[in-house]
C-alpha cells in the first residue's frame, strides 16, 4: 500500500493500492463533523465531493467505513482503524511541517472537558496552567457524577474520569492512582491528637453516595461510633469543613498532603485507591486542541500525582 498527497503519484507506488492523503483527510473530517453536509463546509468542497472522495477510499481499501446507527453513522470496526491510523498520521504531518517549519503552529480552538465530580475544585490549578500556556484555546469545564458516559454520548470532547480499567469504546491515557487518606485541620489535630480514624470524635461524612466503594465502608463503619459532625453532599463542603476544623475526612492525598493548613491522622488505605484517565471517544478523531489538551494535562497532572501515588 502506498500514500501519497499529490495528483501523480511517484513510479515507486505503483505497484500496490494507493491511498491518496487528502480521502483520509476528507475521512477525518467526516467523523469530527458527524456527516458529509458538516464535513463539506469545514473543508469548503460540496457534499457531492466528500462522498465521492469517501466512495473511493471504501473501494481502495476494500472494506466499508461506516455504518448506519441509531443516532447517525459511525465508524465500523475497520473505519476505527483506520481513523487510528490517520490521526496518528495527521499528528504526525502536524509535527513534522513544525520541525522543518522552523516554528510551532499554536493550538487553537475549543475543548469541552468534562470532570468527575467531587474533582473539580482540585484540578482547577492544573487546568489555569493550561489555559496560561495555551491562550488559543478555550475550555468550556463541566462536572459529571459520569464523565464516561458524557464523553460516550458527545456532550463533552474529553473526559477527566475516575475508573478501574479503561471503559469500551473510549481511548486516552491513564494519569496515576489517586488515593484517599484521612486529615483534619492542623488546629483541630494539635487539640484533638486523634491517633486513628476510629479515635476521631468528629467525624465529617458524605450525605450522598461516595466515589468509592471503600469509602463508604468507613463511612458506615465510623459513623457508628464516632459522633458525626457535619453531613456534606460535595467534595467542596467535606473539604471546606475539615479546612475550617469542623472534624476529619477522607481527602485525596495529592490535594491534601500540599496543604499547611491540613495534617493526615493516618497512611492512605491501599483498598481507597482509583484511576485518573483522559479519555475520548475512540470512534472520533481528536481536534488539534483536544489533542493539546491530553497530551499537556496527561503529563502535568501524572507529575503532581505521582509523589501521593
Amino acid at each position: 500500500m502506498c500514500i501519497y498527497a499529490h495528483d501523480s503519484p511517484s513510479r515507486a507506488c505503483q505497484t500496490g493500492p494507493m491511498l491518496d492523503w487528502d480521502n483520509l483527510r476528507i475521512f477525518l473530517t467526516a467523523v469530527r463533523a458527524g456527516n458529509y453536509t458538516a464535513a463539506a463546509r469545514r473543508l469548503r468542497i460540496d457534499r457531492t465531493t466528500v462522498g465521492r472522495r469517501l466512495d473511493r477510499l471504501e473501494r481502495q481499501l476494500g472494506v466499508p467505513l461506516f455504518e448506519q446507527g441509531e443516532d447517525g453513522y459511525h465508524p465500523t470496526v475497520a473505519g476505527r482503524r483506520v481513523l487510528e491510523i490517520a490521526d496518528r498520521m495527521e499528528e504526525l504531518a502536524d509535527g513534522l511541517a513544525e520541525e522543518i517549519g522552523g516554528r510551532a503552529r499554536a493550538p487553537a480552538g475549543h475543548v469541552r472537558v468534562i470532570i468527575a465530580a467531587d474533582l473539580g475544585a482540585e484540578l482547577m490549578p492544573d487546568l489555569a496552567a493550561f489555559a496560561a500556556a495555551h491562550p488559543d484555546i478555550r475550555l468550556s469545564i463541566q462536572s459529571s457524577a459520569d464523565p464516561c458516559e458524557d464523553v460516550i454520548q458527545r456532550k463533552s470532547d474529553i473526559g477527566l474520569c475516575l475508573v478501574d480499567q479503561q471503559p469500551d469504546h473510549l481511548r486516552g491515557r491513564r494519569v496515576g492512582t489517586l488515593r484517599q487518606a484521612p486529615y483534619a485541620a492542623v488546629a483541630y489535630a494539635d487539640r484533638e491528637k486523634p491517633a486513628d480514624p476510629g479515635a476521631v470524635a468528629h467525624w465529617i461524612c458524605c450525605a450522598g453516595r461516595p466515589p468509592l466503594p471503600a469509602m463508604r465502608r468507613w463511612d458506615g463503619a465510623i459513623a457508628d461510633r464516632a459522633a458525626v459532625a457535619a453531613y456534606v453532599d460535595s467534595w467542596a463542603a467535606l473539604r471546606g469543613a475539615v479546612d475550617q476544623g469542623l472534624g476529619a475526612a477522607f481527602l485525596w492525598t495529592f490535594a491534601a498532603d500540599p496543604a499547611p493548613g491540613l495534617r493526615r491522622i493516618a497512611p492512605p488505605d491501599p483498598a481507597i485507591g482509583i484511576d485518573l484517565w483522559l479519555l475520548v471517544r475512540d470512534d472520533v478523531p481528536m481536534e488539534q486542541a483536544t489533542r493539546a489538551f491530553l497530551h499537556d494535562m496527561a503529563d502535568r497532572l501524572s507529575r503532581r500525582i505521582a509523589p501521593a501515588d
